[in-house]
């Protein structure tokens, strides 16, 4: 019975899934679709309990047997229902909703199936042991029982702890049915399997109540089962291991080939010997060293292993298959011998060691077969940027740790000290062969040798500290300390050679030498030429057809489509022509709710969170509703395909009233969608000689109208080398601009044409400016390679960054972060990064590369070994982890990184970036972090670690940087143990999160910051008030944002336990009566580093607050909010000397009149913003000009203001900003006109509210 009722399932599971491909994938059959999803899952779950039942029922079993009756006529009639549906009504689509509901008669089943499980689960296990199992009645079972995992994995209604707990599950079924094709293809029958299949079947019947509970929702204990069942899977019966291990044994013996048909068998053996061994190393941290480096190298040889089959599998002979079966054979056999020793006595202490050799010994043979027609590469392989700064940082480093009594204790066996004398005996040495080593083999070999010792040290030394103590021979302290040694040998026959000298006055500069002072850079993007490319794309805006007309630009990359539609995009007639503009960038990937994020920024000054929380398609409409019945402009920059294009479509209403979308791109074969085109696409000329060279000159020399005459004799060469591409011309200018003037005719005749002709000559051009910069600059510069492409820095972050890879370094008058921040302002001095938004206190607030410059970081930096940047999925699970490669960074779906088993011991920063659509990352376990104990840097921003502090984090003893996400609401007092932490970030999606007493040990913290879009307004750092008088001193803290101050009594001492912050936003409660606050002061005036400071006084008794205050004098950045003052208390704030930035928000002050008296003003205050206060009149004294130095003015949803001082920057502003203020138009033009009397012409003025800009 139960067999006919399988048939029934399967015809209409068939017809289910026919049914779905005929519907349509538009958004308005997304629910169809996932009630037809949810019903298919459910006659799966259906299949999977009546092939237990074939296989385990009781025939003579009469309730099951009406059970199982009942079950078909059910499924019978909804097979009929199907039917109908897919072949009469289709595209009704609510027949569809009607037919995708289960039905409850199909629920009904759920008790009976419930009570069976329970019943058979046991019973099984009896009768296994003494019955024949048969192979193919299992993987059948099997087979569907993974599909239900899968289904119950992707089911979006299920506990993250359950879909993770049948994750794990899936993969172990996997692994079973992966290690029984294995070994049956290679001859093995089913009665040499026996205990193996009589598990098997146990697991089978265990697995499938666990999915049915799964699948309704049940907990009954789930997870505790799950781990029994997951533990006798890993670690089984000895019978059952011996069993796999001559089933191994004899599939190395067997001579039966296979066919190219049954190379899926291969892979998924190999998948599941990674999954098997991964599970080993993640639930057994505390293994023998010895055995910790056989496991690294047989994880790391089966994961190379896996990349080499899967792009060269077809192409080997059948010798070549043999091998391949032996070396999985042995890599089976290892992995069987770990587990069956670890279940004997509970800890591994050996594997299989002629398995093990026999393994890796044919993985070379295999290697060495693809690599035939590959160079060797070094076996060293470690980084080659800025080896130096490498080695001056090691130094450093080591004379923290002899310092350090951790360190100390640690290190005394081991001749450290020794090894910091050497190198630092070796340092002026090879300061002064930096450049001359690339003339000379000898000095490079030289060289190398120096920088490979170092390495080795630090992995020594990092590993030590970690607990892991290597004897290996030929990695130990000795060999260290003697091949110094002979490196000292070497280096003083060089110097007293004397053959340095002739070479060093060669030299005319040095690259390794740091600038004596940050410079400005030249900001603003210049825009030369063009102007007939301009005044056409202008002409096609404002004039032509009413219908909606789209405009490609199409040009090669560098040519200058984004900067030509910019000039466009800000044209002031173009400006005044389209009611609704908005900038869109597309790239190469992209994601459409991003897309119509960024669209909705544009068209609605501030993004509501409510559109963040919105789904696609409701984005969609919010986005056609802001553009229905407005003349509009839109911009999509960099689309590479019409997909994009498909996927906004819908959003852009043709209201027949001119609106535009101009597209840029590189692609020439870009059509228009819906043939809007009236003229064909745009396509972008170069630039002309004189435009050229124009470009040029005002690069080089901003303001002036002749260049020196050192770059006008070279004007010819220059424009034929250029061939009118802008960016050869940017990247030139930048080369030259760190150039003495007298030296330009010898780095321009250093160029040649062939290398700025084309894109790929282009690329020859970034080589060069890349050989150009100071070897400081090269890690700063690749370092952008380690991001997603177009993503937009936030400069300070990146600063912190590079400060933790040891790129910047503190000096005597500046510290790391000022270091870095040089360095940041180097590259954009070079053209090398370009600044996206600046700073209102002055700087750049974010930035980004070109395209070109980014492609050639992701390229230069995997061929230095620098770091390796892997996305997608593809990538992911084909890497193959160079042995000492330093830098790793992720940009793929959660999921799939948590799945790829990354194996990367060595390195020292790990970057994760989560490309999947969904806005909140998945919740996700990281036992990964046990196999990666080395590493500094660790930002996994995008992940989410849920509400508890991952316990694995605290291994990381070496963490410089650490990054996190997820619901927290603690930190663990183990945190402590990361001693060596300098930048924490915790964000957090709703709620407060809780700090340690132990924070106050972490004597190295300089940033702790809490981020996150939480609405609440408690929703902030707590930091520990225990005992607070005996707490350290953080002394090293720069930066403290979002924390919450405790009570009064305790803000002066919490304060003081940060005497050097330079940057501190905080918020604090109402004092219990705040009508007795007139006596509380704040004093902050000790604080005398503090340069930016941000107060929140959550106020809910509406009282005005009397608070004195008393400010450092070093204050450029003050905002205030909450604190309800009268405008009699501005005259604290205008005493300080240094403040360009104030601003006064929701409710900073309260009064509907703020009279400035002639004695008031802010004379250094350049950025003013006020928003949401009450204010209606703000007035000055006639004549007065309160703020002096105002050069751009914002005011944000103050609904009441009706007037303004009329001489506010009388000579010095620039920008007017007016949001959501109804009455601004009445005041801000009298100031317009008073502004163009004082000859104030360029004044800017952007008024605008939540439902139009203009």
């Amino acid at each position: 019975m139960a067999s006919s009722c399988l048939t029934s399932i399967s015809a209409v599971l068939k017809d289910l899934q026919f049914l779905k491909n005929s519907c349509p994938k538009s958004p308005e059959w997304v629910e169809e679709l996932l009630r037809l999803t949810d019903l298919e899952a459910h006659l799966r779950i259906f299949r999977t309990f009546l092939l237990c039942v074939r296989k385990w029922g009781d025939d003579d079993d009469a309730v099951l047997g009406a059970l199982v009756v009942r079950m078909k006529d059910a499924i019978s009639k909804q097979g009929r229902l199907i039917f109908t549906t897919y072949n009469f009504t289709v595209g009704y689509t609510y027949r569809i909703r009607d037919l995708g509901v289960v039905p409850s008669g199909l629920r009904s089943f759920h008790p009976e199936i419930k009570e069976w499980y329970l019943v058979s689960s046991d019973w099984s296990s009896r009768q296994s042991s003494n019955s024949q199992v048969k192979k193919d009645d299992l993987m059948e079972i099997m087979g569907s029982l993974r599909e239900n995992l899968n289904d119950i994995v992707y089911s979006m209604h299920l506990y993250n702890s359950f879909r993770e707990q049948a994750e794990a599950l899936e993969e172990m079924l996997t692994f079973l049915k992966n290690f029984i094709c294995f070994v049956t293809l290679h001859g093995v029958e089913d009665m040499q399997l026996g205990p193996l299949l009589s598990q098997v079947e146990f697991v089978a019947v265990n697995a499938a109540s666990l999915s049915f509970a799964w699948f309704c929702k049940e907990s009954m204990s789930i997870k505790d089962d799950t781990s029994d069942l997951l533990q006798k899977i890993i670690y089984a019966e000895p019978q059952v291991h011996k069993t796999c291990v001559q089933a191994l044994i004899a599939s190395k013996l067997s001579r039966q080939s296979y066919a190219e048909t049954d190379e899926h068998v291969l892979r998924g053996f190999i998948n599941s010997l990674i999954f098997y061994l991964w599970e080993i190393i993640k639930t057994r941290a505390c293994l023998m060293i010895s055995l910790k480096d056989q496991l690294r190298l047989l994880f790391e040889g089966l994961i190379s292993f896996r990349t080499i089959l899967k792009k060269n599998l077809n192409k080997f002979d059948e010798k070549m298959r043999y091998l391949i079966r032996f070396v999985l054979c042995d890599a089976g056999l290892v992995a069987f011998s770990i587990s069956l020793n670890a279940e004997k006595d509970g800890v591994l202490k050996d594997m299989d060691l002629v398995s093990y050799q026999d393994f890796l010994e044919r993985l070379k043979l295999i290697k060495a077969a693809v690599a035939e027609t590959r160079p060797e590469t070094s076996s060293s392989n470690f980084p080659r940027t800025n080896e130096l700064g490498f080695i001056a940082f090691l130094q450093k480093y080591m004379m923290e740790l002899t310092s350090s009594e951790a360190g100390s204790v640690a290190l005394v066996n081991y001749p450290i000290q020794t090894i910091q004398e050497e190198l630092i005996f070796l340092h002026p040495f090879l300061e002064k062969i930096v450049e001359l080593r690339n003339e000379d083999e000898e000095l490079q070999a030289f060289w190398d040798r120096v920088v490979e010792v170092a390495y080795k040290a630090e992995f020594l030394i990092d590993s030590l500290l970690v607990g892991d103590v290597l004897d290996s021979s030929s990695i130990s302290f000795d060999s260290i300390v003697e091949e110094l040694k002979i490196i000292k040998a070497v280096a003083m026959k060089i110097f007293e050679s004397n053959r340095l000298d002739l070479k060093v006055k060669e030299v005319t500069k040095s690259l390794n030498h740091m600038p004596p002072q940050s410079s400005k850079p030249i900001i603003s993007d210049v825009v030369v030429g063009l102007e007939d490319e301009a005044t056409s794309i202008i002409n096609r805006l404002t004039r032509g057809s009413s219908q909606l007309q789209i405009i490609p630009i199409v040009g090669m990359p560098g040519l200058g489509k984004t900067t030509l539609a910019k000039k466009v995009y800000n044209d002031s007639s173009v400006m005044s022509h389209f009611y609704a503009r908005a900038w869109c960038t597309v790239s190469q990937t992209y994601y459409k709710k991003n897309l119509l994020l960024q669209i909705l920024t544009s068209i609605h000054t501030k993004l509501h969170d409510k559109f963040v929380e919105m789904s696609e398609e409701d984005l969609a409409a919010e986005v056609r509703r802001g553009l229905l019945r407005t003349k509009y402009l839109i911009v999509l920059d960099d689309i590479w395909d019409t997909e994009a294009w498909n996927a906004l479509e819908a959003s852009f209403p043709d209201n027949r009233n001119g609106s535009r979308v101009i597209m840029t791109s590189r692609n020439r074969d870009l059509a228009a969608p819906r043939g809007e085109l009236d003229e064909g696409p745009h396509f972008l000329r170069p630039l002309t000689p004189d435009e050229s060279w124009d470009l040029l000159s005002k690069r080089l020399f901003p303001g002036k109208d002749l260049p020196p005459p050192e770059l006008c004799e070279l004007r010819m060469q220059i424009v034929e080398m250029c061939q009118g591409l802008p960016l050869t011309i940017v990247i030139l200018a930048g080369i030259l601009a760190n150039e003495d003037q007298y030296s330009w005719k010898k780095v321009v005749e250093g160029l040649n044409s062939s290398m700025l002709s084309s894109t790929e000559q282009c690329t020859a051009a970034l080589e060069l400016s890349y050989n150009n910069l100071p070897d400081y600059l090269k890690p700063c510069f690749l370092y952008f390679g380690a991001f997603p492409e177009d993503h937009e820095h936030a400069t300070e972050r990146l600063n912190w960054l590079w400060v933790a890879e040891g790129f910047a370094q503190k000096t005597q008058f500046k510290s790391a972060e000022d270091v870095a921040n040089d360095h940041m302002m180097a590259l954009i001095n070079r053209s090398l990064v370009m600044v996206s938004k600046q700073r209102s206190i002055g700087g750049v607030k974010t930035c980004r590369v070109h395209d070109l410059l980014y492609e050639f970081c992701v390229r230069k930096g995997r061929q230095e070994n620098f770091v390796q940047l892997v996305s997608g999925y593809d990538e992911l699970y084909t890497i193959s982890v160079p042995h000492n490669l330093r830098r790793l960074c992720i940009n793929s779906n959660p999921g799939h990184f948590c799945k790829s088993r990354l194996f990367a011991p060595t390195i020292r920063s790990l970057l994760f970036f989560n490309n999947h659509e969904s806005y909140q990352p998945t919740v996700t376990d990281i036992p990964f972090l046990v196999a990666i104990k080395l590493v500094k840097v660790l930002d996994l921003s995008q992940l989410n670690l849920g509400s508890t502090f991952p316990r694995e984090l605290e291994l990381l003893v070496h963490l410089r940087y650490l990054a996190v996400v997820g619901d927290l609401e603690s930190i663990a007092s183990s945190m402590s143990n990361l001693l060596n932490l300098e930048t924490l970030i915790l964000e957090t999606f709703d709620s407060a999160v809780s700090l340690p007493d132990t924070i106050w040990n972490l004597k190295k913290l300089r940033h702790l910051v809490l981020k996150g879009d939480c609405l609440d307004e408690y929703c902030e750092l707590q930091l520990p008030t225990y005992n607070l008088e005996n707490a350290e001193h953080l002394c090293d803290l720069n930066t403290l944002s979002r924390v919450m101050l405790p009570s009064w009594d305790t803000i002066d001492k919490m304060f003081r336990k940060f005497p050097n912050i330079h940057k501190l936003k905080c918020s604090f409660y109402e004092a219990n009566d705040s009508r007795d606050s007139a006596d509380k002061v704040l004093a902050l005036d000790f604080l005398s580093g503090l340069e930016s400071l941000t107060l929140k006084f959550i106020n809910h008794t509406g009282v005005q607050c009397q608070f004195e205050f008393q400010f450092p004098l070093t204050i450029r950045k003050l905002t205030l909010s909450g604190f309800l003052f009268p405008w009699s208390k501005i005259s604290e704030i205008q005493n300080l000397p240094n403040l360009p930035v104030l601003k006064l928000l929701d409710g900073a002050f309260q009064g509907k009149i703020w009279n400035m008296e002639e004695e008031e003003g802010f004379p250094k205050v350049s950025f003013l913003k006020i928003a949401s206060l009450d204010i209606v009149n703000w007035t000055a004294s006639e004549y007065m000009d309160c703020f002096p130095s105002l050069r751009k003015l914002v005011l944000e949803d103050c609904q009441f203001l009706e007037e303004i001082p009329s001489g506010l920057g009388s000579s010095t502003l620039e920008t007017i900003e007016a949001s959501d203020c109804p009455f601004s138009a009445s005041f801000i033009q009298p100031l317009q006109e008073e502004q163009m009397d004082m000859g104030n012409t360029d004044l800017k003025i952007h008024i605008s509210s939540s439902k139009m800009n203009y």
